[in-house]
């Protein structure tokens, strides 16, 4: 049992202790970059929830605060958001800190009270609809106030290009690949997954635990600050058939994902959506080169 996969652990990033295609991995290729090991930023943290309490030996998935006039939305993957719909008890922690208790958290915890997801969304698929794979948590206040206003927050940003020089940041969950459950970041430029509205990159040590995480563009080290404009997942959660933790996929932000950022920021219900159709949602052009 210590090494099934858990039930809310995304198939594309499971981790390395679990992982169903472990004897099949391939190597990344030769000059594939490692991440860093760094101490987060206040507007990227990671969940817990009923099953993976907070200073367990695992964490959830990843996410960073977007700026929106409400200050109380956190940008993660769908897939995550799904998992936190059916907890009772659900929290972010900015900034996580591994031995530490809730009430000397660097920027506290904060209370889940909301999802907002795309309701064409399934998790871990490979359809088309895995391009939807975002979601925004709503946040009570604790007693520092508004979650943004105690950590800063990424700007949401629809692109129209699949080429950017992002920094991906995420927690890997499990304590086999992140003893210390800290944050990682890998600076990285990414190309599109063809036949979809995502984008890929190769990095090495995105295990489970990274979904939903930034992929943000004119990143400031030293303020954690810039522009999001995808999150850790889509494609069989976020990674390849392989369960290699080298390749990781994005959803790239369209009017889909606009609209769902509407929502959230406005505190508004999801309403019913029509059938999805990635053709009509694609920035690219017939016969533009995709970039």
């Amino acid at each position: 049992m210590d090494n099934a996969v858990p039930l809310d652990s995304p198939p594309g990033r499971a981790p390395a202790a679990s992982a169903p295609h472990i004897g099949t991995r391939s190597r990344p290729p030769a000059g594939t970059p490692r991440p860093e090991h760094f101490g987060g930023h206040p507007m990227v943290g990671t969940f817990f929830f009923d099953g993976k309490p907070l200073g367990g030996k695992s964490t959830y998935c990843t996410g960073s605060v977007v700026h929106t006039a409400a200050h109380d939305i956190v940008l993660t993957a769908g897939h995550c958001g799904r998992g936190l719909q059916r907890a009772t008890h659900r929290i972010f922690v900015p900034q996580y800190r591994d031995g530490l208790s809730a009430a000397n958290q660097p920027r506290g915890v904060f209370a889940v009270s909301r999802m907002y997801i795309d309701p064409r969304y399934a998790a871990n698929t490979k359809k088309p609809t895995s391009d939807l794979d975002l979601a925004f948590a709503q946040v009570d206040p604790n007693s520092r106030g508004k979650v943004e206003d105690a950590t800063g927050a990424l700007t949401f940003t629809p692109t129209t290009k699949y080429t950017h020089k992002v920094t991906v940041i995420g927690y890997p969950s499990s304590e086999s690949v992140n003893s210390k459950h800290q944050a990682i970041r890998c600076p990285v430029t990414t190309s599109r997954l063809p036949g979809y509205r995502q984008v890929r990159m190769t990095c090495t040590g995105f295990y489970g635990g990274v979904s939903g995480g930034p992929w943000i563009e004119d990143y400031n080290r030293s303020t954690g600050t810039g522009k999001v404009v995808g999150n850790t997942g889509g494609y069989n959660g976020g990674g390849n058939d392989a369960n290699d933790d080298w390749v990781t996929y994005a959803p790239i932000y369209g009017k889909d994902a606009k609209d769902l950022f509407n929502d959230a920021a406005a505190h508004r219900t999801v309403g019913a959506r029509p059938p999805y159709r990635p053709s009509t949602n694609s920035p690219v052009l017939p016969g533009s080169a995709g970039t």
